[in-house]
């Protein structure tokens, strides 16, 4: 959803590194990151993005997996390159 439906730039430009649940499978953290090594995001900016588009995120959450219902969708920008390990 991010690199190809999204009609923000910005957001194209971030990879999801992991998501993991918050304290429960109700909510879900999503950590992002530039997807290249020399993107220099503005952190601020790209958490207010995120924040702008959660509801349609959360939508195309809900349409790709089988739940009673769509878990809310937490966000963390690391403005560095993902830990490869």
């Amino acid at each position: 959803m991010l690199s190809g439906e999204c009609d923000d730039e910005i957001l194209r430009s971030l990879q999801v590194v992991t998501v993991a649940p918050a304290p429960d499978a109700s909510q879900l953290l999503v950590i992002v990151a530039p997807a290249l090594a020399e993107d220099r995001l503005d952190p601020a900016e790209v958490v207010q993005r995120l924040a702008i588009h959660s509801g349609r995120l959360r939508c195309e959450v809900a349409a790709s997996i089988t739940r009673k219902r769509a878990p809310r969708l937490a966000f963390q920008f690391i403005s560095g390159p993902p830990d490869p390990s």
